[in-house]
């Protein structure tokens, strides 16, 4: 082999493997959609929300250690997205709320209180007697936040929830008692220590589908009463299809109460 034949395919070897550690090095950056993700978490965790203005393709540096994110200028309006390793970087980030920041200081939670234990004690005390608090001049209340990570369609236990101090003016369709959520279903995926709001579950159904229920037949001022099973959910007031235990029969009833439909007969 020629000496700069030689040389050529040393020189193209050195190429190529410049090349792979670009790509490897590309393979590494944190993408807008990683970045935006450690923003919201962070807004998370002082009980905001927000859409940060990030293109979800945009290439941001890699880094060796822990991206930390901070509020600048006073507030969250625009957050400090930094790297304090490797040379380090800092980019400004602004977080579009939606929600509105408390305007005065609130105590620092006492991170003991999740330690405790479950709270299946304060479900069963609490059923049936929720109510909204009171309005007046406090700067924090007990709202239901899960202890853990819940995915779509996760029933949520006792051992799931617990009772943590939010700023009042971030309430917002909100639970005060953890018997209003133990034993509903989670319609979309929500991270530990973050409040359980309405939109976060499914609907809470008067009858779910295949319980048992109380049929109840009417005709001509007689009432008969019979055991079957729901077909299909229903709230207040719908028309669902429910089953006769004994007979097999498939009906349609309409929903009056809890784990109660009535059938209205037809008179012969």
């Amino acid at each position: 082999m020629s000496p700069w034949r030689a040389i050529l395919r040393a020189t193209g070897a050195g190429v190529a493997a410049i090349l792979a550690g670009q790509a490897a090095l590309a393979d590494q950056r944190l993408t807008g959609a990683e970045v935006a993700q450690l923003i919201t978490d962070r807004l998370a965790e002082v009980y905001l929300e927000g859409k940060p203005a990030l293109a979800p393709t945009r290439q941001f540096p890699t880094c060796g250690g822990e991206v930390t994110v901070a509020p600048l200028f006073g507030g969250w309006n625009t957050v400090s997205v930094r790297c304090d390793v490797d040379g380090g970087w800092r980019f400004a980030i602004r977080t579009n709320l939606t929600t509105t920041p408390a305007p005065v200081p609130v105590a620092e939670f006492n991170a003991d209180l999740w330690n405790k234990g479950p709270i299946s004690a304060l479900a069963d005390a609490g059923a049936g007697t929720t109510q909204v608090p009171p309005s007046g001049a406090v700067d924090e209340l007990d709202v239901v936040m899960l202890t853990r990570s819940l995915a779509r369609g996760d029933v949520i236990t006792p051992d799931d929830v617990a009772l943590r101090p939010v700023p009042a003016r971030n309430v917002s369709s909100v639970f005060f008692a953890p018997a209003d959520v133990v034993g509903r279903r989670m319609k979309t995926p929500l991270s530990a220590r973050r409040p359980l709001q309405t939109r976060h579950l499914m609907p809470a159904f008067m009858i779910e589908e295949d319980s048992k229920v109380l049929i109840t037949s009417r005709a001509g001022g007689i009432s008969v009463d019979m055991v079957g099973y729901a077909l299909e959910n229903g709230q207040f007031g719908d028309w669902i299809e429910v089953q006769n235990a004994n007979s097999g029969k498939t009906v349609m009833a309409k929903v009056i109460d809890e784990k109660k439909v009535v059938v209205i007969a037809k008179n012969s």
